[in-house]
């Protein structure tokens, strides 16, 4: 555990030194934000679990309005029970949380070529990629009387991810994402790839801050 915590405080060093090496042609910056996060394939329906999300990236524009950016986060995701699935369906109350570490790859559009009322929307920016996800700890609380840790999820998976940016000014953003499963998370053991499967789904919103130059 210790050792994975020590890879991404490491990767995160090597985020920001990549920057100041090549700070005229990289844009970088730090990001925090809320999650709100389920799991396909349980029993539990619902964004109820909220995590956090928290790291930095380094942006490379590609061409007029085109750029790739990597981020290293650490997300905290699950699954919780709300209680109408607990008072109504009679359901066990349950809590999953889920620790990675992120490794997302995004390609950015922004929509400078755009104008609405003379005005460029170059402030906008759309967003898709996917990102590699380490697993660093899982947790589950069932009913409150036991904990099933780590060895039922995936050490290693991937996620998708779609958003769109708005640039407030030079320095500061705001961003929102969907994210959901590449591969499943954990294996039920039933056949059949996209069913008895467990996906993480998640709805992300970050506030960012450009330490370089403008990032749109």
């Amino acid at each position: 555990m210790k050792k994975r915590f020590v890879f991404l405080a490491l990767g995160f060093l090597f985020v920001i030194n990549l920057s100041q090496v090549k700070a005229q042609s990289f844009n970088a910056g730090l990001v925090v934000g809320p999650t709100f996060a389920q799991v396909d394939g349980d029993h539990y329906a619902g964004y109820h679990q909220l995590g956090f999300t928290a790291g930095a990236y380094v942006n490379l524009p590609l061409a007029d309005y085109f750029s790739a950016q990597m981020e290293l986060k650490y997300s905290l995701l699950g699954a919780h029970s709300s209680t109408e699935e607990v008072m109504e369906y009679y359901y066990n109350p349950y809590s999953l949380r889920l620790h990675y570490a992120e490794i997302p790859l995004m390609l950015r559009y922004d929509l400078g070529f755009f104008r609405v009322g003379g005005r460029s929307l170059d402030f906008i920016t759309l967003e898709a990629g996917a990102s590699v996800d380490v697993r660093l700890k899982a947790t589950e609380d069932v009913d409150a009387d036991y904990q099933v840790t780590t060895s039922r999820w995936r050490l290693f998976s991937m996620t998708g991810n779609a958003g769109i940016h708005f640039a407030f000014n030079e320095h500061i953003g705001l961003g929102a994402r969907f994210m959901y499963s590449i591969v499943p998370i954990r294996f039920t053991g039933n056949p059949g790839w996209f069913t008895n499967q467990y996906y993480n789904k998640v709805i992300q919103f970050t506030l960012t801050y450009n330490i370089n130059s403008p990032l749109r």
